[in-house]
């Protein structure tokens, strides 16, 4: 199977997948159309769902052929292979195993399963405070930081780590 990428009309991606699924999928029955989202949560919208890779769908079958390319092109809302039309490049390698990941998950991501809550014990993985372990003081969920204060003086310094560069501890 190769895979490959290809660009379309931002915010039209499901329904180019749809509108290539019918046109294409009697010629190509092994052809594969990937649109990942992800699960998103705002206090205004509540809930919804947001594209992973806004514009971008992710294409398998098993060999791209010009037939193909001429097909696909003239579907309403295709705007190009990645790299170029001419010569698409085929996603190998590392990017050909992180894609392998996303499908195994679904094409839908939730959220994160990690919740950081104020009284928390975490430990520094990166960053300038690596191996530095505390508890979370207060979390800025908008910016992604956590801030904690230091114990070695009561009600002293404060500092902000980014969500990254933690991790929980038991």
């Amino acid at each position: 199977m190769e895979y490959y990428c290809i660009m379309v009309n931002t915010g039209e991606e499901k329904s180019f997948k749809t509108r290539a699924l019918e046109k294409l999928k009697e010629t190509y029955p092994l052809m594969q159309i990937y649109y990942f989202e992800r699960d998103m949560f705002t206090e205004k919208r509540g809930w919804y769902k947001r594209a992973l890779f806004p514009g971008y769908l992710f294409l398998g079958l098993e060999k791209l052929t010009p037939y193909f390319k001429a097909e696909i092109k003239k579907i309403s809302g295709f705007h190009r292979f990645l790299r170029d039309n001419t010569d698409p490049t085929q996603i190998k390698g590392e990017a050909l195993e992180e894609l392998k990941f996303l499908f195994t998950t679904g094409e839908v991501l939730g959220v994160s399963v990690v919740q950081f809550l104020p009284n928390q014990q975490i430990k520094a993985i990166s960053g300038p405070f690596v191996g530095y372990e505390g508890k979370i003081v207060a979390v800025n969920r908008k910016k992604k930081r956590i801030t904690v204060r230091s114990s070695l003086i009561e009600n002293s310094t404060t500092f902000d780590l980014k969500f990254e560069e933690v991790e929980m501890q038991k």
